[in-house]
């Protein structure tokens, strides 16, 4: 009996205080709701993060507390700013800190955490576009290309009053539009880019957080031991002749589109690879590390260095240059 009272109070503190903390976390996250709608360049970076309070709720106290801290932060949001901004965090956000939360509690290996968030980010970016079409009626892609376009009116009008000629206003305004149409159809690749760089920094967080508390997580193995699977050059190859073969018959087409977005995604998974290979390289050759960095700069100045890194780590998958993968056929006879 005494046992029984014993366990049974425990178990009333214990869900005393997951109610508590999962009420301070819901307060967290709404206040992180009014910083990102009222502070401009803060703002975009607490957006984020933002399921991290229900990350971290999830972790410490389970699935049903992160959806009831979810829940009551969404309504409060939806009352204090707008309904439409309660429902794209909810949506977007709300169901990777779920997940994460989830994976968190399991103490899942890293890779395969990142794995299951991604493929959550990427589920809750579609739901909140298709749900914003057919719940809301408006859509969110039209309407941030919209205001693209619209910034780009202006543009010419600048231009126009501070004497640029007709000419150079074409050339200029007609390369911004191309950078747009492009954008447009590289959208989808996009997401599936943003869906692991969400799914890490908000799992880089939680995990800083939850470390002062007294939890523990696996490590992920070593950034210049990191592997990419070899079967990403055979989309990257058929994606490489698809566009090249529609880009001259049929742009026009959802098989361009489709190639491009292949390619775009592949090319940035081979990059990646190739960024790895150069941190290798320096820390095996005992050179400064700012080589590396300098490296990583350049992929954002000067643009053909990327397709040069496309290739590199290419070359990588099929060269084992580190000697860490499985030996394959064309290896071996090597």
């Amino acid at each position: 009996l005494k046992k029984y009272i014993h366990k049974g109070g425990y178990s009333v503190i214990r869900k005393t205080s997951a109610m508590v903390e999962a009420g301070i976390l819901a307060a967290v996250a709404i206040v992180m709701a009014l910083i990102s709608m009222y502070v401009p360049v803060l703002g975009a970076f607490v957006n984020f993060v933002w399921p991290l309070p229900i990350v971290i709720c999830g972790c410490r106290h389970g699935l049903k507390w992160s959806i009831m801290t979810l829940l009551v932060a969404t309504v409060i949001i939806a009352m204090i700013i707008s309904p439409i901004n309660a429902f794209f965090l909810a949506a977007i956000f709300g169901l990777l800190g779920l997940i994460l939360g989830e994976c968190m509690l399991r103490h899942l290996p890293p890779m395969k955490m990142m794995l299951y968030g991604s493929v959550g980010a990427v589920i809750a970016l579609i739901l909140n576009i298709v749900l914003s079409f057919w719940v809301l009626g408006i859509d969110p892609i039209e309407m941030m290309f919209s205001s693209f376009h619209q910034s780009l009116e202006q543009l010419t009008v600048y231009y126009r009053e501070h004497g640029m000629s007709e000419a150079d206003i074409k050339k200029t305004v007609d390369g911004y539009a191309e950078m747009l149409r492009m954008m447009r159809i590289i959208m989808p690749g996009a997401f599936m880019m943003c869906a692991p760089l969400m799914a890490f920094v908000n799992y880089m967080a939680a995990k800083k957080i939850l470390t002062k508390l007294g939890e523990s997580f696996e490590a992920f193995p070593p950034f210049t031991m990191l592997q990419v699977p070899g079967w990403i050059l055979w989309p990257y190859a058929a994606s490489l002749f698809a566009v090249t073969y529609y880009y001259q018959h049929d742009q026009a087409s959802w098989m361009y589109t489709l190639s491009v977005n292949v390619q775009t995604v592949c090319s940035f998974v081979l990059v990646l690879q190739g960024i790895v290979l150069l941190y290798w390289f320096v820390e095996t050759k005992h050179k400064p590390r700012w080589w590396a960095n300098i490296g990583i700069a350049l992929l954002f100045i000067v643009p053909i260095f990327t397709q040069i890194m496309v290739y590199v780590g290419a070359f990588d998958i099929v060269m084992d240059f580190r000697k860490i993968r499985p030996a394959s056929r064309f290896r071996k006879q090597r």
